[in-house]
């Protein structure tokens, strides 16, 4: 690659508003779940063997950062299931959501399987926003976490 491609293919990405997901956990946090959305990211991180840390923004500036223990349920249906993960700020709820399910039948004989992540913000049990991952930075499901008693879950 010659050395304007290089500088070319790296402005690109500076000035890309997504070009990745941003993991907002720290160096001795376990990471939960990370996505992108927009220029900002969402990570669920964990230091301990007890807590759950929700955190919004960049690693220039979290702008939202709720520690909880951990509030977890998931649902399965046929082709698929999902997982919440309900973090509380006040009259406002952050529900982390990860979900699969079966789509359309390929050419193959095989079945896409269609997965979507992202985060409710719930204000008095009502839905302001389903804010969508555009980007992931590892697994789009909702990995490690401490132990806890899984909850009944809720469809949104």
């Amino acid at each position: 690659m010659t050395m304007k491609m290089f500088i070319l293919c790296a402005l690109y990405l500076l000035a890309s508003p997504v070009s990745f997901a941003e993991n907002l956990c720290l160096q001795n946090e376990k990471t939960s779940f990370t996505c992108g959305v927009g220029s900002k990211s969402i990570s669920v991180c964990s230091a301990n063997d007890r807590t759950v840390i929700y955190r919004f923004g960049t690693s220039e500036l979290v702008e939202l950062e709720i520690e909880s223990v951990v509030h977890f349920s998931r649902t399965s249906y046929s082709g698929g299931g999902a997982g919440h993960l309900v973090f509380s700020n006040g009259k406002y709820k952050y529900i982390v959501y990860s979900r699969g399910v079966s789509g359309e039948f390929r050419d193959d004989g095989s079945r896409e399987y269609i997965e979507t992540a992202g985060v409710y913000v719930i204000k008095n049990e009502n839905i302001l926003a389903d804010v969508e991952c555009k980007t992931f930075s590892g697994d789009e499901f909702i990995g490690y976490l401490p132990s806890f008693e899984e909850e009944e879950f809720e469809y949104y």
